[in-house]
């Protein structure tokens, strides 16, 4: 029996660069493995599992085209990120004086990423994806957790988004963008959201669950998962240091440290649940002393620095790419 695959891409804003090259080199370890130069990632993963930025990557690797094949290359979906940025990360000068650099208020105008998400992906809707997916988004207006599923819009109007709406909730993530409300394609359900980071911004521990609740009968030697990271700051703090901090230093710090152990824990438990078999993939890398960790930095240096540490992964875990690689081939229909 051929094993159930996954791919599961953090958040991390702009930092969607990293996964986005490895998977363009994914691509073309699959490409020449399988002796297809036709070959696409989507036709390799049973189920899209993506948080935040990695929503994004999610829904241009399974919007289809007129000929229901992928809308977008994997370098089409790097160039989204290079070319567009600046427009997603765009605060007017008032919007900047206004907010005090996201402290009072939220840090950038949604005109710009509404913009970018409109020309990508216009009038597509959830139930029009390639394969099943699960976004994960936190419903503000009733307080829980929620995730975009295309095999329920398939089944559901109720459930049914617009890809470019069901992205903007996806990415509002607190103190960048405001919370998003959107409507069912049938215009009957309203909702507002926020980004689902907040509890999984790592989603590949979702992505299992979800496979199981379709599929029971299956364990995890039934499956291979691919799990991508956008990159972890240090956050070795100094206990004394710490020990006068208020909300402000907490902000800041405490960002990286609550994504970190969010990704890191998704990442222990799954090794539990997988008992460290090599159907369990996990690709992450750190950033060094001179670059600091930034979800909104669109400079052209830092830019160019995410595209290396995605070369970076690529070029250090090349075996372990190639080998798994060789596996989806293997357990492809």
């Amino acid at each position: 029996m051929t094993k159930k695959r996954i791919l599961s891409i953090d958040g991390g804003g702009i930092k969607g660069v990293v996964p986005a090259v490895v998977l363009f080199h994914l691509e073309k370890h699959l490409k020449r493995l399988s002796n297809n130069p036709n070959s696409r990632i989507h036709d390799y993963f049973d189920l899209f599992a993506g948080a935040s930025t990695g929503a994004i990557i999610i829904a241009g690797l399974l919007t289809p085209d007129s000929h229901n094949q992928p809308k977008y290359t994997t370098k089409e979906i790097i160039d989204l990120y290079i070319e567009n940025g600046h427009i997603i990360f765009n605060a007017s000068l008032l919007q900047e004086i206004k907010s005090v650099s996201g402290l009072v208020n939220v840090k950038y105008d949604p005109e710009g990423l509404e913009s970018v998400f409109n020309k990508y992906f216009g009038k597509t809707q959830l139930k029009d994806l390639l394969k099943p997916t699960l976004i994960p988004v936190y419903e503000l207006s009733r307080g829980k957790n929620y995730f975009f599923r295309q095999q329920k819009a398939q089944t559901s109007l109720r459930h049914n988004y617009y890809v470019r709406d069901l992205l903007r909730s996806a990415t509002s993530a607190i103190t960048y963008f405001p919370p998003s409300q959107i409507s069912t394609v049938d215009h009957k359900e309203h909702r507002c959201f926020i980004d689902g980071g907040v509890f999984a911004n790592n989603p590949s521990l979702s992505a299992y669950a979800e496979f199981r609740y379709h599929n029971p009968e299956l364990h995890a030697k039934d499956t291979m998962m691919l799990s991508l990271g956008t990159g972890r700051q240090s956050t070795h703090l100094d206990c004394e240091i710490t020990a006068s901090w208020g909300a402000a230093e907490w902000l800041y710090q405490g960002g990286f440290m609550t994504s970190n152990a969010i990704s890191s824990v998704s990442d222990y438990q799954l090794n539990a649940v997988y008992d460290s078999a090599s159907n369990y993939l996990r690709l992450d890398t750190s950033f060094d002393d001179s670059h600091s960790s930034s979800m909104d930095n669109t400079k052209k240096e830092y830019l160019d620095y995410l595209i290396s540490l995605g070369e970076s992964i690529a070029n250090e875990r090349k075996t372990d790419i190639e080998n798994f690689a060789q596996k989806l081939i293997e357990n492809s229909n």
